[in-house]
């Protein structure tokens, strides 16, 4: 099951002080708590951020850099930290491009503040997959 990781985030983002037991209950409470429907998880699941998936989802991505550490509602996301946990997950990624995207944006939103930076990194494919280790 692929879920975007930082965050993910930071998507997905899972960084290594996680193990995937916690990784996916950090996502299942994120998933929760911000009401994220069926369909947007689909369609966060294969990193399909070409469409606005709505204020859940891109609450869920914040809810989710929160819980890793990777992000913080007044300076956004860390690179050095997303960096480290990126490249924990099986994902490659350059500071500098983490730099291109991870950018103040003043939005009073931060759900949106976090979605736009995560969106910036997969729509400009400045992230790649070597092994998804949250699969």
């Amino acid at each position: 099951m692929k879920l975007f990781i930082a965050l993910c985030a930071v998507i997905a983002v899972a960084s290594a002080a996680f193990n995937k037991e916690e990784f996916l209950k950090m996502r299942e409470e994120c998933l929760k708590s911000e009401k994220v429907p069926a369909a947007i998880i689909e369609k966060l699941k294969h990193r399909e951020y070409e469409q606005d998936l709505g204020h859940e989802a891109k609450c869920y991505i914040r809810c989710m850099g929160l819980k890793t550490g990777v992000w913080d509602d007044t300076h956004g996301y860390n690179v050095d930290k997303t960096y480290d946990d990126f490249h924990s997950a099986g994902l490659e990624v350059s500071k500098d491009n983490l730099k291109k995207c991870f950018k103040s944006s003043g939005d009073d939103d931060k759900c949106v503040w976090a979605a736009k930076d995560v969106k910036c990194l997969w729509t400009n494919k400045y992230v790649t997959i070597k092994k998804d280790l949250f699969e």
